[in-house]
Parts: C-alpha cells; sequence; structure tokens
C-alpha cells in the first residue's frame, strides 16, 4: 500500500498542475492586465509559496524517490488509506471546481485584474475560499497517503502557513477592494467551510 499510497498522491499533484498550467499560461501573456496590492509583503507572498513548495512537493519526491526518509515511517489500518483516497478526490474536485469558476481572475500570488470582478457563483456560492478549503483537505489526507512522520505531515504545516498568513491578506485585499459588497459576501458564506444557510438557504428569500 505504500507504492499506492504515493502514486495517488503524485498523481494528485499532477492533475492539480494540469488544471493550473492553462491559467498560469493565460496569466503570463496578460501580465499587463494584473496590479500589485498596497499592503501585501511580497516577502510574506515568498514564505508562503516555498512552504507550499517544500511541504507538498520537495519533501513528498525526497520520500517517494529516494530512502532517506524511510527509517520514519509508519503504519495505518487500510481501511482508513480507502477513506483517505475518497477525501482526496473530493478535494481535487472542490480544487477544480474553484478554477474551473475563477478561470482568467485566478492569479497563483496575491494580486487583481484590473478588470476584477467579486465571484460569487458555483462553489464561490458557499465558500470565499474553496482552494484554500482543498488545500488543507489535501493536508489531512497527506499523511495517510505518505505515511511518513516528515513527509506526511510536512502539507500540514504548509497548510497552517497558508491559513496563519496568505487567508488575511487575501480578505483584507478583497474588502479593500469591494467594499460593503464583499462584507455583504462574507456574512452570508463561510470562508473554508461552508455556512448551513449559504448551502440550504430557506425558500423564498431569494437566493
Amino acid at each position: 500500500m505504500k507504492i499506492f499510497g504515493i502514486a495517488i498522491y503524485f498523481l494528485g499533484l499532477a492533475y492539480s498542475e494540469g488544471l493550473r498550467l492553462p491559467l498560469r499560461y493565460a496569466h503570463i501573456k496578460s501580465r499587463g492586465r494584473w496590479r500589485a496590492v498596497k499592503g501585501v509583503s511580497r516577502f510574506a507572498e515568498v514564505v508562503v509559496l516555498s512552504g507550499i513548495g517544500i511541504g507538498m512537493w520537495i519533501l513528498p519526491g525526497i520520500y517517494a524517490f529516494t530512502t532517506t526518509l524511510d527509517s520514519l515511517d509508519y503504519r495505518v489500518p487500510e481501511l482508513l488509506i480507502w477513506i483517505a483516497l475518497v477525501v482526496f478526490l473530493f478535494g481535487l474536485l472542490i480544487r477544480s471546481m474553484a478554477h474551473r469558476t475563477l478561470a482568467g481572475l485566478w492569479s497563483g500570488t496575491l494580486e487583481l485584474a484590473t478588470d476584477h470582478q467579486l465571484i460569487t457563483t458555483g462553489i464561490f456560492r458557499s465558500l470565499r475560499h474553496p482552494i484554500y478549503t482543498s488545500v488543507i483537505i489535501w493536508a489531512l489526507c497527506q499523511p495517510i497517503l505518505l505515511r511518513n512522520a516528515v513527509a506526511g505531515f510536512s502539507g500540514m504545516a504548509a497548510a497552517l502557513l497558508l491559513w496563519l498568513v496568505r487567508v488575511p491578506k487575501e480578505e483584507a485585499m478583497m474588502q479593500a477592494e469591494f467594499g460593503e459588497e464583499y462584507r455583504a459576501y462574507a456574512a452570508r458564506t463561510g470562508s473554508i467551510i461552508p455556512r448551513w444557510r449559504s448551502v440550504w438557504p430557506k425558500a423564498g428569500n431569494g437566493h
């Protein structure tokens, strides 16, 4: 099952990058359309992106392709691995829905397009940060797919860094850009977990 978990993990990475490649290409082609946001620290962005790279790419890669970390392996029940697989795939589904809805408004860093719009359709109807939701689901499944004390839990450290550093800055950026519209949107949606009323609104409330 070790090889199985590693294979699923890296197939997930390949799928995620497949989703983003056309978006990255479009972003590069339209570079002049994007503007930096006041108050966003480039150093903080580098720290967050480095944490994700190390925690979800480099350390899992070292584990998968070398024997360096093998002494820190552990076992989990096989049933738990199958459960983690289902949850992991669900996380990828959330990520796919979010990317398809954002399309050309997606950026890998905190910046805004000159014609930026507040997206409140699709999965964004219930979640303000569904891509971060998918990252957290990924990080929770990683210790079960990669059953190693370093490579398994490094994703959690990366997700925590994302949550503590990136999310507050992104919330502030969106509030500064969209003002009351964003505050109203935030009041009826969840950040990474849907609010009950955003999923099952009362009949006749116009939503």
